[in-house]
């Protein structure tokens, strides 16, 4: 079963395709949910021995009948009746997600209905049934884990003192050195805190944010202030680079050792292969360098990344120490072990030396007050709860199903405006094309960007495969070829993957036309939707 509102190649396999508009996910998840109640398609026994929230969740969904949820997304209801067939009877499900959920209106929300669906069929910890929350980029999960999302290492909670006081001893620093008095500052809100002059020197590593944020002639102002000195670093010359005042040259993978993981928890470790050209060095060398020439020290004087800090090998073996006891334990792993086979998912300890197929067997989840990564948000405002909160309702190992409404998408369609607008990926290229942008075979794939837009609005507005076509929003315009076909009508897509580096003649970069607007409690930016027009240029 697949949803999406264009026919890709996934699609087209898919025993039932959805394809609802733009900004809709959760009435259609809703409906889903309410259509296996109904049925009896859940798992009483281990819906009361694993999980809190059921009677809340089941009053939200109840109101979204087959018929409503047609009304609102444009998925006719008999559809809707077949694929919730599908999930309510089979015996394994794997379910996947990715930025069609997180960077859309309500992600979060919706990432959590996913959850409640596996949740009340019980189809989690088992053999053949996981969810695959899956990340934008093949070693987010890492960042994650690592706290390099702005969040905690090793799922931490920023509102736990004990988690604080474990990383100040860890780290040799004052507790009151770890932020932990708010939330993380997010991605979005930096780049605000550097438009209003909060920020003044800001660090850009293997990212390419002048064509990777929204609303991009917002990022172009921000990232030119004078006030506001900006450090890039990477492997190639980027849409980033050039604004920089400073540039770290950055050996890529095949030429630096670590580790990384993937959204299954298998770590894998990546061998040097070749020196780095010229005068780039692996961000390791970069960043521990950067430590000493600044004399950062502990609380006791020493220097903070002391003189055991010699190889990638010394900092995994100091990850190693910040997980123990944490889910993602990896203190039975190291690099010999790492380097004789294939991968090792975590938990890997004493009590799971060879490391652990999969996580929540028992049904026992990490919620404990004392473990949790967080205390939760308001899935509609973000508001961040307490630990005062959270003690009212400690599930004590048991899974939260939580119900959220139907929001509408904040800007939507008008005359002036008349189409939705989404973005996503090409298999072809990789985030920005810094890497794959180079690749021959890669960029001959494909090379350029384009608007895809379905047959009846190519007809409505005279256009072929091919004509060039000008798409505006409210803030920016592209000129794109078109691509005719495939596609819900009312609505165009942009590929995001395409900058100006080895085009600079003509506006093309997706993220031109995005708006500047995020999800309350992941900080996800929205580039999913957008009002957009679109005409024929004639040449």
């Amino acid at each position: 079963m697949v949803i999406d509102p264009r026919v890709t190649y996934t699609a087209e396999k898919a025993t039932v395709h959805l394809a609802p508009r733009v900004g809709t996910n959760i009435p259609v998840l809703n409906g889903l949910l309410r259509l296996l109640i109904e049925a009896g398609h859940i798992d009483p026994a281990y819906i009361e021995a694993h999980t809190v929230g059921f009677e809340e969740l089941k009053k939200v969904v109840d109101k979204w009948t087959p018929e409503r949820v047609e009304r609102l997304t444009g998925v006719p209801a008999n559809k809707l009746r077949e694929a919730a067939v599908i999930l309510g009877t089979c015996k394994t499900l794997v379910s996947t997600a990715l930025q069609g959920v997180y960077q859309s209106m309500q992600a979060t929300a919706t990432a959590v209905q996913i959850n409640n669906l596996h949740l009340l069929r019980g189809l989690i910890g088992k053999p053949g049934a996981g969810i695959y929350q899956m990340n934008g980029q093949p070693t987010a999960q890492n960042t994650r884990e690592c706290g390099a999302d702005g969040d905690l290492p090793a799922f931490r909670n920023w509102g736990n003192l004990e988690h604080i006081q474990q990383l100040a001893d860890l780290w040799n620093v004052h507790p009151d050195q770890i932020p932990h008095w708010s939330p993380p500052t997010h991605a979005m809100q930096i780049w605000r805190y550097c438009e209003s002059g909060s920020i003044k020197m800001l660090w850009i590593s293997g990212t390419n944010p002048l064509v990777s944020l929204p609303e991009l002639d917002r990022v172009r102002k921000t990232i030119e202030k004078e006030d506001l000195f900006v450090i890039a670093q990477d492997a190639f010359p980027t849409e980033t680079t050039k604004y920089a005042d400073v540039v770290l040259p950055a050996a890529i993978w095949g030429e630096k050792t670590g580790c990384f993981t993937n959204v299954d928890r298998t770590v894998h470790i990546s061998h040097k292969a070749i020196n780095p050209p010229g005068e780039a060095r692996s961000d390791f060398d970069i960043f521990v360098d950067y430590s000493r020439r600044m004399d950062f020290r502990g609380q006791d004087g020493s220097p903070l990344l002391t003189s055991t800090w010699q190889t990638p090998e010394d900092a995994f073996e100091a990850w190693k120490k910040c997980t123990k006891g944490r889910p993602c334990d990896y203190t039975g792993m190291s690099y010999a072990k790492l380097s004789e086979g294939s991968g090792i998912q975590w938990p890997c300890n004493e009590e799971h030396p060879n490391g652990s197929e999969r996580i929540y067997t028992d049904g026992v989840f990490n919620t404990q007050i004392d473990n949790c990564e967080a205390y939760g948000h308001d899935l509609e405002t973000g508001a961040a709860y307490t630990q005062d909160d959270y003690k009212l309702i400690d599930p004590k190992g048991k899974a939260f199903l939580k119900g959220v409404d139907y929001e509408a998408p904040h800007e939507v369609p008008d005359e002036s405006y008349p189409l939705w607008l989404t973005t996503g990926r090409l298999v072809y290229h990789f985030h920005t094309r810094t890497k794959t942008g180079r690749s021959k075979a890669l960029n001959d794939a494909a090379p350029d960007s384009y608007v895809q837009l379905a047959t009846e609005d190519a007809v409505r507005y005279g256009i072929a495969d091919g004509d060039m076509v000008e798409v505006t929003s409210r803030r920016g315009r592209v000129l794109e070829p078109a691509r005719v076909g495939d596609i819900e009508p009312g609505l165009v897509f942009i590929p995001f993957h395409y900058g100006y580096w080895d085009k600079p003649g003509r506006p093309r970069a997706a993220n031109e036309l995005t708006l500047t607007e995020w999800d309350p409690v992941s900080k996800q930016p929205h580039y999913k939707y957008a009002a957009v027009r679109i005409r024929k240029v004639i040449a």
